[in-house]
């Protein structure tokens, strides 16, 4: 089946027992047996050896789609005896062993591992088959490790049968586990069984971490694939944590709450399974799922696994498993359905990718996401590029160090693919090409305000210049609109420059409102730009803004103190017309009508109400009668302003009307 299948419902109390033949039904197995035909055999050590194989066949399913065979015999040299391409049934090897002869030469097993590897297991066997060399001698004697350390490197497993010690072994074969020694061939062939189901067929291992004396079971999966649903039978309310291990390794755990009956759980994603993953679960409580103890028949296994001392754990974690102790006679209502996987494919990353060639150190380029199973165990290839970086989780594509400037367009190819346990793979490629960028004036075009009133050398502007295809970068002065020598330009050659007021400027906003300095930055190529600068009223030597405010309060201002001074006079004018009608009518001198000072301070001595009070104080009074050197009162200036005529009044302790209206209009402009 090449590791795939459309369906496979995996039935705990129905696991496939570790039986006459069935070893390696779900696997691909590429085995090459080293038998020794060396004189340090007995006749009944050799009967027996060849017993020994031929009673392999039995337990391995041998066909050309799951376990292969092949046969060498080795003395102090290898003689080539079948091929794995001879599809050996279990008839085959019977009559093939017959005819097999003791050769009675030294002892050396290199020769016949120098076979094994060079001419089968190096080139010979089937993609995704497991490889193994599985040894059978009486003898230790090795004169090289060579062939015997690349088959191991190459991840070739290599067992040990033996009627020498097993610890003369350990350090040759791939695991202690796989070396059986210190024991006749007699005796060999009784256990072989159980040496063949150890190692090509590790038993079923299951688990239940509660301190009970029963619990559930786990099953051994032989094809890659994946875990879509499981149904189960509860016996019980109460909560378990499905769990899948690789070897010794929590690959992955789900909680699962259970009630009473039957019922399913279906994986969204699907969770990726591997040839080798171990189901089973974990209680801390009573165990939900239904089981049958002491039961008979095919139905109850007798490898399935409980241990006691685990614990809770969390994905990632390890456990040994050679502390775990077999569950005889048990089996568990649980059943799991298993289905191919899913293909891996990328989505995003094969549309072309335009970037700067000075874009920065971690920057983000492409994404080229991956979709795939839950867990599913990958091999990436190397993205093929010094300058980028592929991240497996997030798909990210970033720049992991800067990139040569080059100051033309660079096509970077980048190709990405990746390997699934099923040896389903997924490709992408992603084409990336640099943009050149420029060379720019970062700060101009743009303007700076300068008062007329400066005159000392002033700093206006640090001009900006990038060109990242540039060793270096210059800037000069081009023009000035209009002519002047006011200003200059200091160029600082690393891209920046300075645009200056000279000293001893002669700046006046009346004649010049506005300047227009024109710069050329120069690096692969050349760029002109310009700074405007506006001359401002002596007033202001640095730009402001002035708040509304007091843009109304200056308006109101200019506005409201002509008006005031129009009323005035308008005032003043009714008032000089309205006097001299009354004089003229009266058709009397001013003389009669004023009084002379000493009589006015006689008056005002005897009487003061006759005299009219402003604010309480005779000094501020309208009529005043302290008088200049012109014959007016000194105190109301206004009378003396308008050219106003002083008249006496017609009765000591009233004002005539028209006198009393005066009096008023003279108030109203005091206030």
């Amino acid at each position: 089946m090449d590791g795939h299948y459309r369906f496979t419902a995996v039935i705990i109390f129905m696991l496939i027992a570790s039986t006459y033949g069935s070893c390696g039904i779900h696997q691909m197995l590429d085995v090459v047996v080293l038998y020794d035909i060396s004189s340090s055999l007995t006749s009944n050590d050799f009967d027996d050896q060849k017993t020994f194989i031929y009673n392999l066949g039995f337990q391995l399913y041998l066909h050309p789609d799951h376990t292969n065979i092949a046969g060498i015999g080795v003395d102090d040299s290898a003689h080539f005896g079948w091929g794995l391409r001879d599809y050996m049934t279990t008839t085959d090897l019977w009559f093939g062993m017959q005819t097999v002869n003791q050769i009675g030469g030294g002892s050396d097993l290199s020769p016949g591992m120098d076979m094994a590897w060079n001419n089968i297991l190096s080139s010979k066997t089937r993609s995704g088959s497991t490889r193994w060399l599985l040894v059978v001698t009486s003898t230790t004697v090795m004169s090289s490790t060579t062939s015997l350390d690349a088959m191991k490197a190459a991840g070739v497993k290599v067992g040990f049968v033996s009627t020498q010690p097993a610890t003369s072994y350990t350090s040759l074969a791939s695991d202690s586990r796989y070396v059986f020694g210190g024991a006749a061939f007699s005796s060999l062939v009784s256990s072989l069984q159980t040496i063949v189901v150890s190692m090509f067929c590790p038993p079923y291992v299951g688990y239940y971490l509660m301190p009970e004396t029963t619990g559930p079971s786990a099953y051994n999966i032989h094809c890659c694939g994946a875990l879509i649903s499981f149904e189960y039978k509860a016996a019980t309310f109460g909560s378990f944590v499905l769990q899948i291990w690789r070897a010794e390794y929590l690959a992955y755990q789900k909680t699962i709450t259970a009630s009473v009956g039957y019922q399913s759980y279906t994986f969204s994603p699907k969770v990726a399974i591997a040839a080798g993953d171990v189901l089973g679960w974990y209680s801390t409580g009573v165990n939900p799922i239904g089981i049958a103890a002491n039961c008979s028949g095919e139905l109850c296994q007798k490898e399935i696994r409980q241990v006691t001392d685990m614990g809770s754990l969390a994905v990632g974690d390890h456990y040994a498993w050679s502390t775990a102790y077999a569950m005889a006679d048990t089996a568990f209502a649980i059943k799991f359905k298993l289905v191919n996987g899913t293909v891996p494919a990328f989505s995003g990353g094969d549309a072309p990718v335009s970037i700067s060639e000075s874009l920065s150190f971690g920057s983000s380029v492409a994404v080229a996401s991956l979709t795939d199973d839950l867990g599913e165990a990958l091999t990436w290839s190397d993205l093929g590029s010094p300058y980028f970086e592929y991240n497996q989780t997030t798909g990210l594509i970033s720049l992991m160090t800067t990139l040569p400037v080059t100051g033309v367009e660079t096509p970077y190819f980048l190709s990405l693919s990746v390997t699934d346990s099923c040896f389903n793979t997924a490709s992408v490629a992603i084409n990336i090409t640099t943009v050149v960028v420029p060379l720019a004036i970062n700060n101009l075009p743009t303007e700076v305000k300068l008062g007329d009133d400066v005159s000392s050398e002033t700093l206006l502007i640090v001009i900006n210049a990038t060109d990242p295809a540039a060793d270096s970068i210059s800037c000069m002065l081009t023009s000035i609109l209009p002519e002047t020598t006011n200003f200059k330009v200091d160029d600082y050659l690393n891209g920046t420059a300075g645009v200056f007021l000279n000293a001893d400027a002669e700046l006046d906003s009346k004649t010049t409102e506005e300047y227009k300095i024109f710069v050329t930055c120069t690096g692969t190529s050349s760029v002109e730009s310009f700074l405007t600068i506006r001359i401002l009223d002596k007033s202001v030597t640095t730009p402001y803004t002035v708040s509304e405010i007091k843009n109304s309060a200056i308006i109101a201002t200019s506005v409201l103190l002509p008006v005031v001074f129009l009323v005035l006079a308008v005032l003043a004018l009714v008032v000089f017309a309205r006097r001299k009608r009354r004089n003229s009518s009266q058709n009397t001198t001013e003389q009669k009508y004023l009084p002379s000072v000493d009589k006015l301070v006689h008056e005002s001595t005897k009487e003061n109400k006759d005299i009219p009070h402003v604010c309480d104080s005779n000094k501020d009074s309208v009529y005043d009668t302290i008088q200049g050197d012109d014959g007016y009162p000194k105190s109301p200036p206004f009378r003396k302003i308008w050219n106003l005529p002083y008249t006496k009044y017609p009765d000591a302790h009233s004002l005539s009307k028209e006198d009393e209206n005066t009096s008023n209009i003279y108030f109203d402009i005091l206030e």
